[in-house]
């Protein structure tokens, strides 16, 4: 009885989540905290042993858990960037995405979350994002279609993730006598850019629509 009770609840709270409007933010506020604690939180969360006192410990921020790190969440830009981590099976190339995510590139990190690199029917999240420049084939975020807004799916989402979620490295790791290691945002992308220096090749970078500049040719007549 307790356990019917239980799943009910958690029924109306997915409902509830996806009842409300969906909300259409602009790329360049894809890093920005304010645009992710106003918008419908994600449907799909990862809450480690650890979230709860570091959330204590650090005015609220969320924290969720993968491999025995915890990452800050205060962004879409961080909220994704863990999803590449805990579930990278559902993207191509998730490396595109750290990439984008440590040059704090907001336009490169919204499209190719956008794209159809991310391979699941529906998103753990229910945010419209306005790209400039990309028709509605490349900005899957453009519309509700792949929003999952009802029951169904929700549940066909639910059974994605589960098939798709990343094996831990330490699955019977004892977090209880675990030190948790809480991933630090400004070290990661200062190491990755110094060290960007020594390397060759880089991915490339999605430019946005106001930092792309047409580079004409002279002609002699």
């Amino acid at each position: 009885m307790k356990k019917n009770l239980l799943l009910t609840l958690l029924l109306i709270a997915s409902l509830s989540l996806f009842s409300q409007s969906i909300t259409k933010i602009d790329y360049f506020n894809w890093s920005n905290p304010n645009t992710f604690n106003t918008s419908p939180g994600p449907s799909i969360k990862g809450y480690g042993f650890y979230s709860d006192s570091l959330s204590q410990a650090n005015d609220g921020k969320i924290f969720y858990e993968f491999n025995n790190e915890y990452y800050c969440i205060e962004s879409w830009a961080d909220y994704y960037y863990w999803f590449t981590k805990a579930y990278k099976n559902m993207f191509e190339e998730p490396q595109l995405y750290e990439y984008y995510y440590w040059v704090n590139d907001d336009y490169g990190m919204a499209s190719y979350i956008a794209s159809n690199k991310y391979l699941g029917k529906y998103y753990p999240s229910s945010i419209q994002v306005n790209l400039k420049g990309l028709t509605t084939e490349d900005n899957r975020l453009n519309s509700n279609k792949y929003i999952p807004e009802n029951e169904n799916k929700i549940n066909e989402l639910n059974n994605q993730i589960l098939t798709k979620k990343v094996e831990k490295n330490n699955p019977d790791i004892d977090k209880k006598n675990t030190n948790p290691y809480v991933f630090k945002k400004e070290q990661f992308r200062k190491t990755k850019l110094d060290n960007s220096v020594q390397k060759t090749e880089t991915p490339k970078a999605t430019k946005s629509p106001s930092t792309n500049q047409s580079t004409k040719k002279e002609t002699h007549k």
